[in-house]
């Protein structure tokens, strides 16, 4: 078995291995994760048989596992584990000090052995897009796209101004802004193909969440009319479960966040809502 760089000529391969585990890729949204760390996105091989694969995209110090699938017939046979070793090397050799993943309670087991340790636990959410009326936020622009960045890399800890600008860059007419007398204080983004979207990140701070939370929500939600819509929130946060119920979203399953190395990475206080679980 060897390991090496993810090529377009292995998407094919990703889509069907994804749709057994229920993801739903296209080329499109492939090309867009491989963009984003070309050199840190591998595929483990034997032979002429792919076997699985890793991607990774890093935030100066901070960096994130996504999309680790193993075929099942090579599944307990140390695949899993040198493609994670693989995307750990690189983040190293980069400069992440801060290496962390999402993943769903029954793969736990196996990232602690690895090193990982539980940090906190999302909601998976799924809804769907509507016309729906909303008020005192504006679409993002590129003027202002640099506030966006400030806060965004004051709330998260890590500066994630490649992956938001391009985002705005491919999905203007999702990114919407909130403003508390010329001052920014929430936004929210959305990224997709086809029928079916990413909702996130959905920010606001929290002294103003009670006025523009729900109408950062709504402005995401009416410019996806017709999407199926994926949102992962923090758990346990009563406001958000309540608001996504009035607008028909359903609870599909948990997701863990673990990391390598103790943080206090982020103010999750302000984040209502998580971009892709792929990407941090």
């Amino acid at each position: 078995m060897i390991i090496r760089t993810i090529k377009p000529s292995d998407f094919n391969f990703i889509i069907g291995l994804a749709a057994l585990e229920n993801i739903k890729y296209s080329k499109k949204d492939l090309k867009r994760i491989i963009d984003f760390e070309p050199e840190g996105c591998f595929i483990a091989v034997d032979g002429e048989q792919r076997l699985g694969i890793v991607t990774t995209i890093t935030y100066g110090t901070v960096g994130w596992i996504g999309n680790l699938l193993v075929e099942k017939s090579t599944r307990r046979c140390g695949t899993g584990t040198k493609l994670v070793k693989e995307a750990l090397e690189y983040m190293q050799k980069k400069g992440v000090k801060i290496p962390k993943l999402y993943c769903f309670p029954k793969r736990i087991l196996f990232y602690r052995r690895l090193g990982f340790k539980t940090e906190i636990n999302v909601q998976v959410m799924v809804g769907k897009g509507k016309k729906i009326a909303f008020s005192e936020v504006k679409k993002l622009s590129e003027n202002t796209l640099h506030e966006m960045l400030l806060l965004d890399k004051k709330i998260f800890g890590a500066d994630r101004s490649q992956l938001l600008c391009k985002l705005h860059q491919e999905f203007p007419k999702n990114c919407f802004a909130a403003y508390h007398k010329k001052k920014l204080v929430g936004y929210i983004m959305a990224n997709g193909s086809e029928d079916e979207y990413e909702l996130g990140p959905w920010v606001c701070l929290p002294e103003y969440q009670n006025r523009y939370a729900e109408q950062l929500l709504r402005a995401g939600i009416n410019s996806l009319d017709t999407k199926i819509i994926d949102l992962s929130t923090p758990l346990n946060n009563k406001m958000i479960e309540e608001v996504l119920v009035n607008y028909s979203f359903k609870k599909q399953g948990i997701a863990v966040r673990m990391g390598c190395r103790e943080s206090s990475l982020g103010n999750l206080e302000s984040v209502l809502g998580i971009a892709g679980l792929d990407k941090g």
